[in-house]
């Protein structure tokens, strides 16, 4: 065998090695510039901020279903403080799923909001695929509503107290989730967790992430 194909494989090799460490380094200076720039946006709000976080930084965070998903789950990039008299927070979150060749990270912001005056049953909420529509075929529950067949289309509610769960799903709640498509929440009693999946804002974008996510839980009612 000549030592040409030899020194092919090497120098090929050797690229793809390079190339990694390239890629990595990339993503590494990539993150550590969005760290930066989000400190800043929360300076900007007034907020504190932090670099990671456990996840048990917000209470009873282990109820909610976002954050019982995969393994390696991960707080990163916190922003937190007040907004309109109530705890407010946006925050990176990563967990992973699968091991080996058919291991996935799925990485998105979450806004998170504890108004004290929200009471409001445990419910999870998120775009509907077609393999959802399958399975609520053979019983997996998905709350749907007979007035108003673009939002029972289009999403999977779930949660254990239905009527309550139907009860506070007003028609302008509804309707927001109509019109914002890859809304995603998870709520219960005075907290609620808003994220799109997969989506994480520029810095740039931080402030207007928070805004929609306000107008979203400004629907949901109130104690009286």
């Amino acid at each position: 065998m000549s030592a040409a194909p030899i020194l092919l494989f090497v120098f090929v090799f050797v690229l793809i090695i390079v190339g990694v460490i390239v890629a990595v380094a990339y993503g590494k200076k990539r993150e550590r510039e969005r760290t930066l720039h989000l400190q800043a946006v929360a300076n900007l709000l007034g907020w504190q901020f932090g670099q990671e976080a456990p996840l048990d930084w917000i209470p009873n965070m282990d109820k909610f279903t976002l954050f019982n998903q995969g393994h390696s789950r991960t707080v990163t990039n916190i922003m937190f403080g007040h907004t309109n008299g109530m705890k407010a927070a946006l925050f990176d979150y990563l967990y992973v799923t699968g091991h080996g060749k058919h291991r996935a990270c799925h990485s998105q912001s979450v806004v998170y909001f504890e108004p004290r005056d929200l009471n409001i049953p445990f419910f999870s909420l998120r775009p509907e695929h077609f393999l959802h529509k399958v399975i609520t075929a053979f019983g997996y529950q998905d709350i749907d509503f007979g007035n108003r067949p673009m939002f029972s289309s289009q999403f999977l509610l779930r949660g254990a107290e239905e009527q309550p769960i139907r009860n506070t799903f007003s028609n302008d709640l509804l309707a927001f989730y109509e019109n914002n498509p890859e809304a995603c929440t998870d709520g219960g009693g005075n907290q609620l967790f808003i994220f799109r999946q997969g989506h994480r804002p520029s810095p740039q974008e931080a402030r207007s992430f928070i805004d929609w996510a306000s107008k979203l839980q400004n629907l949901f009612p109130r104690k009286h």
